[in-house]
């Protein structure tokens, strides 16, 4: 495995710093002289950093005044790709986490049975989790997998819902259907658990229903997200 460049690190540092707070959106970063000495590199290796940065859109260069924090999502992904979480966060150049995972097996709600077509008195397991980038929250997940699907006791050891399905359970998800919509933070307590500075702020619900290969539904997914931590677009081609 090659090491990080001194500038690759100097990247994932200030990347770091502005996920976490430490830099603000619309704040102006210190001048080179002193933060390249903060971040212990050359100021050569700072320039080529922010070059980087900027390509990623995640600073604004503006020559004579100085260098700025973008004010735009950290994590950007297309819809016409179905990706587990866990990936999507890893090509960011960040590290998955998860914290908050409560699991319980019961019985669904009527919208839950309707969505994956099953009884109301089949058990499925719900799966609750916050989803971190580098150690900060930037999703509440609610999974819901019918009972039937495991064999013994539901155990998500791993980061991606998608491994633990192909990997342990031998299911792999083919492709999904899925609906975007805002909806208020306070919905499921999402602001608290996303660390939002306000309960009437507005995230996005991800709805999606995930299918095998055979078209069988195996399980239904309500993802809402930061919308200061993320951003979708979608590639629309003429025909």
């Amino acid at each position: 495995m090659l090491c990080p460049t001194r500038y690759e690190i100097a990247v994932k540092k200030i990347k770091e710093m502005i996920l976490k707070g430490e830099l603000k959106e619309g704040e102006k970063l210190p001048s080179e002289i002193e933060f390249s000495r903060l971040l212990g590199v050359s100021r050569a290796t700072l320039r080529e950093a922010f070059r980087i940065l900027e390509e990623e859109g995640l600073i604004k260069r503006y020559h004579g005044v100085g260098t700025f924090v973008s004010k735009i999502p950290f994590i950007k992904s297309g819809m016409e790709e179905l990706v587990s979480i866990t990936k999507l966060i890893e090509r960011q150049g960040m590290k998955a986490g998860t914290t908050d995972v409560v699991i319980k097996k019961v019985r669904p709600s009527e919208k839950e049975a309707s969505m994956m077509g099953i009884p109301e008195e089949e058990e499925i397991y719900r799966v609750e989790r916050v989803r971190t980038a580098d150690g900060v929250p930037v999703l509440f997940c609610i999974d819901r997998v019918p009972a039937k699907f495991v064999k013994g006791e539901f155990k998500l050891e791993k980061e991606s819902l998608f491994d633990y399905l192909q990997d342990d359970l031998g299911i792999y998800i083919s492709y999904a259907v899925s609906d975007i919509l805002p909806v208020d933070a306070k919905v499921a307590g999402v602001h608290k658990k996303l660390n939002m500075k306000s309960r009437n702020a507005v995230v996005l619900l991800l709805e999606q229903l995930h299918y095998d290969e055979n078209d069988n539904p195996i399980f239904y997914s309500s993802n809402f997200f930061s919308p200061e931590k993320f951003r979708f677009y979608i590639v629309r081609r003429r025909k």
